[in-house]
């Protein structure tokens, strides 16, 4: 496969870019600034999608335009705390504009295959312990959330790309995405524009010195742990497919416990399992259930999800490469 891929220096788009030229793929990647990668089939062009002269650089004999390019709270250096007006309009100039540009590209130039990752946010009214959420529900956006204006731009994104589809003939295929699970080089997010570990991380970390684990919440609530290979072969399995479009909810429909999810990172990176501790914080507020169906990913796309413990036992190993290569001095 030839493709465009844009966002690449992202998390995601980083591990994705990874495994799809491993496959064998050609990529042109595109976002403003450079991943730290150096591959035969990879070239890289810096850009802004917000720019409309960026596509004049761009190659169009491609099978495929991935569009992973787009701003979320985690990435952003300010936030709607602390700067309303410039949160509210990056959304939209990004999230939108920038989409509407890519698009419009895929479009004249008679590009045959888009994929587009989308926000599992715009279902957050649906997040209810127990409900294996389907891929086709209207956008349920929980608009006193934290993320609305976030969610609003993704979900309107991915409407005109739908619009595209059924206008222009071309394949589009929506990936929407909960968190998804891996060991980035930098093991940091922005909270309102404030650096912290990554919440799983931070528990790994805690289980890797031989703390006690604290299960926060409701420890039976159930919620999909994603790890990332699950996206990259959901997109490999869509264009294999004879499907000319469809939304797929990047699932396990695993519904995994909080207890079993803490319990299972003790099991896999405490350094001594005589001295396992887990101590029960009911009050602490804790992320809220997300689970999807993944029956029509089966059986529309062959697709077999990695479930929790190889997860694990993938980012164990993942956390030993950037340990050694970045030098975070964890004891793994």
């Amino acid at each position: 496969m030839k493709a465009l891929f844009f966002g690449v220096s992202g998390n995601s788009g980083l591990y994705c870019l990874n495994d799809l030229l491993s496959k064998g793929w050609t990529i042109t990647g595109i976002s403003r600034t450079p991943p730290k990668i150096s591959h035969p089939n990879f070239k890289f062009i810096a850009g802004d999608i917000t720019d409309k002269s960026l596509f004049n650089k761009l190659p169009s004999s491609v099978d495929v335009v991935i569009n992973f390019a787009g701003v979320q709270p985690s990435i952003l250096n300010f936030s709607e705390n602390t700067n309303l007006d410039e949160t509210l309009r990056t959304y939209v100039d990004i999230n939108i504009v920038g989409v509407f540009n890519i698009l419009e590209f895929v479009r004249k130039k008679k590009i045959r295959n888009y994929i587009y990752t989308t926000s599992h946010r715009e279902y957050e009214n649906y997040w209810k312990d127990g409900f294996f959420i389907p891929n086709d529900l209207p956008p349920a956006i929980n608009y006193k959330g934290d993320h609305v204006m976030y969610a609003i731009s993704k979900t309107s994104a991915k409407m005109v790309g739908d619009y595209f589809s059924q206008a222009f003939d071309i394949r589009v295929f929506n990936m929407r995405l909960p968190m998804m699970f891996m060991v980035p080089s930098i093991p940091y997010y922005l909270k309102n524009g404030k650096q912290e570990i990554m919440p799983f991380l931070k528990i790994i970390k805690s289980a890797l010195d031989g703390n006690p684990l604290e299960i926060w919440g409701n420890p039976n609530l159930q919620r999909d742990y994603v790890h990332i290979q699950n996206l990259s072969n959901m997109m490999s399995l869509c264009l294999e497919s004879k499907l000319n479009r469809g939304t797929f909810n990047v699932g396990t429909g695993e519904a995994v416990t909080t207890d079993r999810f803490i319990r299972s990172i003790g099991t896999m990176f405490f350094p001594d399992h005589s001295m396992n501790e887990y101590i029960y914080k009911p009050k602490n507020v804790t992320y809220k259930c997300a689970i999807y169906d993944i029956n029509e990913q089966k059986e529309l796309l062959g697709y077999k999800p990695i479930l929790l413990d190889e997860m694990l036992k993938r980012l164990k190993e993942e956390i030993k490469g950037k340990n050694k290569e970045y030098n975070w001095g964890w004891k793994v």
